[in-house]
């Protein structure tokens, strides 16, 4: 009995020493200094009282530990914004896509002079000095892109541009990161300038030319189209061309994600480039960016655009001269009942996707790529390369050639256009001062 006796008081003591120490651990763990300092090494300063912080905590971390949470969490694109160190809210906002870096980066890359300014920054032309090659480096304000609500969109396009940006006609973003106040983004430096700009210098250009343009611009749209992304901004502006005037697609400001037979409802784009459907706002596909290439062929071949896809209220561009048998009697008589106004608007309005007039001095086979691609209905629309090579237009022409650049439009314009080899330089430098003007000015509506 006394052995009985001794051995549960003993029992009895060894436990309340252990519930003591327990309770002078865990008040230790939570409220002492050492360990609130050291618990810093976690994910978050919320884990303090969580039981795995405890434990994570109770045990200092070494050189390897620390480099097999920096592996497994920082290059893991859906923990990257986990660090170890508290991160401020306008640098984690634009992370993972701008990691955080500090000043030296940015200085091995020299200005050499400033390309072109936009809504969110300006673009510079750049020397990297350790390869002294040149590149684009684009410099966007933090507080505008805020204020803007333009984050998402950042972000968005610096996912899309990273993960297309390798494709031979899609221009790639070199590297990107973050400082407190600013985003960095450093692209390949593309001299040509924009499609536009030749353009506007040549009008009409040549079938031959237009067929190679064309075929490299459908090339890139349908490798986006493949992987899963919706460009919605397709126009010479959107267009950069390299020294031999092969085609860069450009600015993914407003691309998005969209698997194949998807379907989305953002009213986005350059007016005269929109398709029906999307200013209809009804749920509309890839087959958007189809049309945008009907009315930037239509632009190349003709040096006009087809009639937009919006009323005569909305667009300048056709006057009252385009209503056959105008007469004064008539426009009175419109005037006096709302019947005969809406058959007035009816006949101001032409039915989007009309060519002009100046396309009847095109071959067969261009204008029936036009209406093709020019299809209201985009279920009955051209809408990818197959169709587009299938077509009387592109018959006997080989497309491989193309995708490997085995074709060089500037040849081909010098040689059916001959002056312009004497202001090609000119040209080339004076539309270079204009790479990025529109890249991120907003076009929302």
């Amino acid at each position: 009995m006394g052995n009985t006796h001794n051995k549960n008081s003993q029992n009895r003591n060894q436990k309340q020493s252990t519930h003591s120490d327990r309770d002078g651990q865990a008040f230790t763990s939570q409220f002492s200094l050492s360990h609130f300092v050291g618990n810093l090494s976690g994910r978050s300063f919320v884990s303090v009282t969580s039981n795995q912080s405890v434990y994570s905590a109770s045990r200092p971390w070494s050189r390897v530990s620390r480099r097999r949470w920096n592996d497994s969490t920082l290059k893991n694109p859906l923990e990257a914004s986990k660090t170890a160190w508290p991160v401020a809210h306008k640098e984690s906002i634009f992370q993972p896509e701008f990691p955080i870096t500090t000043d030296l980066l940015q200085k091995d890359f020299q200005i050499e002079e400033t390309i072109a300014k936009g809504a969110f920054g300006e673009v510079y032309k750049v020397k990297k000095i350790s390869e002294n090659k040149e590149y684009a480096l684009k410099v966007l304000s933090k507080s505008q892109i805020v204020n803007e609500s333009a984050v998402r969109q950042v972000k968005e396009e610096a996912r899309i541009q990273a993960a297309c940006g390798h494709h031979s006609f899609i221009a790639g973003a070199v590297a990107r990161w973050q400082t407190k106040k600013r985003l960095y983004i450093v692209s390949e430096y593309i001299p040509g300038g924009e499609l536009l700009a030749l353009l506007d210098k040549y009008g009409r250009l040549p079938e031959d030319l237009v067929k190679i343009f064309v075929a490299e611009i459908a090339i890139a749209i349908d490798f986006l189209h493949n992987a899963g992304v919706i460009y919605r901004d397709l126009k010479p502006e959107n267009i950069l061309l390299d020294s031999d005037y092969h085609i860069r697609l450009i600015d993914f400001g407003l691309s998005k994600w969209l698997s194949i037979g998807s379907r989305t409802t953002t009213l986005c784009g350059t007016l005269k480039y929109m398709a029906p459907e999307v200013l209809s706002r009804e749920p509309y596909g890839h087959a958007v960016d189809w049309w945008s290439l009907g009315v930037l062929t239509c632009r190349m071949l003709t040096d006009e655009y087809p009639a937009p896809a919006i009323g005569k209220r909305a667009t300048p561009d056709y006057e009252l001269t385009h209503v056959p048998n105008r007469s004064p009697t008539n426009m009175a008589a419109c005037s006096n009942s709302n019947g005969d106004n809406e058959q007035r608007h009816h006949l101001i309005q032409p039915i989007a996707g009309t060519l002009p007039k100046s396309a009847t001095s095109l071959s067969n086979a261009a204008r029936g790529l036009l209406m093709r691609l020019l299809e209201r209905d985009p279920r009955v629309r051209m809408r990818n390369l197959r169709q587009l090579q299938q077509s009387a237009f592109y018959m006997k022409f080989n497309f491989e050639h193309v995708k490997t650049k085995k074709i060089s439009p500037r040849s081909l314009l010098e040689q059916q256009l001959p002056n312009v080899a004497e202001q090609s330089k000119a040209n080339i430098k004076l539309a270079s001062e204009k790479l990025f003007l529109t890249f991120d000015q907003p076009t929302l509506i």
